[in-house]
């Protein structure tokens, strides 16, 4: 038997405003996401109280979720144990995705050919949100340098290597990035930041004082997925001259962009 037209609309309309929204609610699970993702953010040490404030629950509700979180090792104590900080447990967990596994095994040994050759350390960064996050890395061969640790994270704004995966990255990306630098930074100069991400992809790799570290240059190569995808991923070099291997950063360069094209090439 047919249903009337009106029925027939009413329910389409029904299962639409049921699609829009979430279809279960996991209280618990809820509570245990606002503690991590807050924590992720700040860039401080917080107590209960402060934690509770800050994600609108009281101390009551997160103070099992808290130590379950810490016995599960996504956050822990510091301060003789009256602050927390989120551990690195979620992006060890997150180093686990093939994608990930993929390109730091692809990449290994071309990063170490090339700290072969040039004896400077190298390091393999990711983007995420609106900071890179180091994947892994080669140390030099020589006894001094500079190396930056598996796990370090860092704003896109501050360092070679994002500054690099925001100019190579795909349209889309870069926007979805930019727009969540712009929740930290509302006052963000998009068109002069635009200009200088232009200015990078007018060369094959960027070289420029590190926004963190004084005298230390940062040498960054993006890492291409496919044609018109853009960068996944930036090989970067944090550089100082030395007296023992005085190569120069433009050498340095050289070697780099050849790297990064081989990583680029494996990965196709």
């Amino acid at each position: 038997m047919t249903r009337p037209k009106e029925q027939e609309i009413s329910v389409r309309e029904t299962a639409d405003v049921v699609d829009a929204g979430p279809r279960y609610s996991a209280p618990a699970l809820e509570k245990g996401l606002d503690i991590v993702e807050f924590l992720s953010r700040a860039e401080k040490d917080y107590t209960l109280a402060q934690i509770a404030d800050n994600i609108g629950r009281t101390k009551g509700e997160i103070f099992r979720m808290l130590a379950v979180l810490e016995t599960r090792g996504y956050v822990e104590r510091v301060n003789d144990g009256e602050k927390y900080q989120v551990t690195n447990k979620l992006f060890r967990l997150g180093l686990r995705r093939p994608k990930y596994k993929s390109l730091a095994v692809i990449a290994t040994p071309i990063m170490e050919l090339f700290a072969a050759e040039t004896r400077y350390a190298c390091h393999l960064a990711v983007p995420t949100g609106n900071q890179i996050a180091v994947i892994t890395r080669v140390e030099c061969p020589d006894p001094v340098g500079v190396t930056v640790r598996v796990g370090y994270r860092q704003s896109l704004l501050e360092t070679g290597s994002g500054l690099c995966l925001l100019a190579f990255m795909s349209a889309a990306n870069r926007n979805r990035a930019i727009d969540a630098i712009k929740v930290d930074d509302p006052w963000l100069d998009v068109d002069a930041l635009e200009g200088r991400l232009a200015d990078i992809r007018q060369q094959k790799c960027l070289i420029e004082p590190s926004g963190v570290m004084d005298g230390v240059w940062d040498i960054a190569c993006p890492i291409l997925e496919g044609v018109g995808r853009g960068a996944i991923a930036a090989l970067t070099v944090p550089y100082v001259k030395l007296v023992t291997n005085p190569i120069d950063p433009e050498a340095v360069a050289k070697h780099l962009v050849n790297a990064a094209s081989r990583i680029t090439s494996a990965l196709a």
